[in-house]
């Protein structure tokens, strides 16, 4: 076969797995929606329907506390007990996180385990919506000593806006409020909201659930959505079945419509419900304190130990080195953001293994830095990689109807999102695809296999993952071709922050990855 016609042969099959590639990354985050809805609706339906609640609250770490502090004391700390407070003598507030608005009709019982060193006096504080003005009950005495307090929260008075006022009934923000004596002492430990009764497992299977219309008719996904809501208070449980037929933000759009529409809403994928069932019949209670596993550590000793080896023991056939050094650099970082590692609150582990994996990435630059690019050479790089700003800036007009974003964000924003550009295109461009490259001889395999893992980088967020690919097959075959890291780090960041300040929820659900693509 001519040379002509083989490159022209090896460019279309490039041309055909790219396009193949597209549907694949939905398909993959379509299922991982699919998978979360239903780890979800088991794990709210099992809490239920096993005498426990989705709805609580420690306060041994920050975690589960607005900004992971109190406001108005003197000083707080963590210990082991809980949370220690220590007044000032004025009303000390502390915030308990929501992830959606809580149904306070559904949950009229809160239970409160605390210990106070003397007299003192706890009251909440309650929005219904994050725009609607609060609602503060009236307090209750805390003894001194330990006290584990049950307040009916249908039952206290409330006072809105300066007057009486009747229980609120959902929050969309929960706030405890503690009065007491300077330098009095108060330890809130847990908070737990719970139902008057629990659901009855075996009656899931017999329940009435709606299933709504398909996302992508809005006006019709609404009307019915509003319909429902009317009625959601006569349901045993408000369990709706959303179809999956629409791009992932779509979905994701309607599941926050429906959470908003009726708190504590529980949003299961059309036609899985028994899937959810069995789940939540076989579900247990985490263990909120159980350590660590030793074996976990010795894991991530022997997993930095293998990459230290690996960098001062390489081996001597190129192929292989290039292959081992690709697989440390990238394995570790699939895994944790395919695998949903990266929630709220990333583990000491997981945190571990992921500084460990850059700090080798890093390392492979000693002795084996790139080339400089000549100056004809460089500026060619920055007209390329600039399109791709260009092709963002496209895009947005086109899905966010010509609107263009009005503001600037945050210097702070900025640099952190230029500083995380800057570890992304180091590792895909001068680590992965240098590595591609080395293992198969082919500069083509080594663009369509780097740009893969930019996108899986960005599992289970789907435009980002489509978006990425695109973006990362421009952005590799111009380090390919003009060594432009720096330009492609900028590009890289304007495209980020434009297209997430800009895209519609619809279109761009959030700028997320793994876990936090579904918060």
């Amino acid at each position: 076969m001519p040379v002509l016609l083989r490159r022209v042969f090896a460019w279309l099959l490039c041309v055909v797995c790219a396009l193949a590639a597209l549907p694949s990354l939905d398909f993959l985050a379509r299922h991982q929606l699919r998978q979360h809805l239903l780890a979800s609706a088991s794990a709210t339906l099992g809490a239920l329907t096993h005498a426990d609640t989705p709805h609580q609250w420690s306060a041994r770490t920050a975690d589960d506390l607005i900004a992971g502090r109190a406001f108005g004391a003197a000083d707080t700390q963590f210990v082991e007990e809980g949370f220690q407070l220590r007044s000032r003598g004025d009303e000390i507030q502390v915030g308990l996180v929501l992830a959606a608005a809580m149904d306070l009709a559904r949950f009229p019982l809160l239970d409160i385990d605390l210990r106070t060193d003397g007299p003192a006096a706890l009251g909440l504080i309650v929005a219904e919506s994050l725009d609607a003005p609060t609602c503060t009950s009236a307090t209750t005495p805390l003894a001194r000593g330990e006290s584990l307090l049950t307040i009916n929260l249908r039952s206290i008075d409330w006072q809105c806006q300066g007057s009486a006022s009747a229980p609120p009934r959902r929050a969309a923000m929960l706030r405890l409020y503690l009065e007491g004596p300077a330098n009095a002492s108060v330890t809130l430990r847990h908070v737990r909201a719970r139902t008057r009764t629990d659901l009855d497992a075996h009656a899931l299977v017999d329940l009435a659930l709606p299933l709504l219309p398909d996302p992508r008719d809005g006006v019709e996904f609404e009307r019915t959505l509003s319909r429902i809501a009317e009625n959601a208070g006569q349901m045993t449980w408000p369990i709706l079945q959303l179809p999956l037929d629409a791009s992932v933000e779509r979905s994701l759009w309607a599941r926050d419509q429906i959470r908003d529409a009726i708190a504590d809403a529980v949003v299961v994928p059309a036609g899985d419900f028994q899937a959810v069932a069995d789940g939540a019949q076989a579900w247990r209670a985490p263990d909120p304190h159980a350590a660590t596993p030793v074996a976990t550590w010795l894991w991530l000793g022997g997993y930095v130990a293998i990459l230290l080896a690996l960098r001062l023991k390489p081996p001597l056939d190129q192929r292989l080195r290039a292959a081992l050094e690709l697989l440390a650099a990238t394995v570790v970082p699939l895994v944790v953001v395919i695998g949903g590692f990266i929630g709220d609150n990333i583990s000491p582990l997981v945190l571990g293994a992921c500084i460990a994996t850059i700090l080798f990435a890093l390392s492979l630059l000693i002795g084996d830095a790139p080339a400089e690019p000549s100056a004809r050479t460089l500026k060619r790089g920055w007209w390329v990689a600039l399109a791709t700003v260009v092709l963002s800036v496209a895009l947005i007009l086109e899905l966010a109807h010509g609107q263009l974003p009005q503001r600037l964000p945050g210097l702070a924003q900025m640099v952190r999102y230029l500083a995380w550009a800057a570890v992304q295109q180091f590792l895909i461009c001068v680590i992965v695809a240098e590595r591609f490259e080395r293992i198969s001889g082919s500069s083509r395999i080594a663009l369509l296999g780097a740009a893969l893992v930019f996108a899986l980088l960005h599992t289970p967020n789907g435009m980002l993952m489509q978006l990425g690919f695109v973006a990362g097959l421009v952005w590799i075959w111009n380090w390919q071709r003009h060594r432009a890291l720096l330009a492609n780090i900028v590009a890289h960041a304007c495209s980020g922050l434009l297209l997430a300040d800009s895209l519609p929820p619809q279109w761009l659900h959030s700028a997320e990855v793994s876990a936090r693509f579904f918060l």
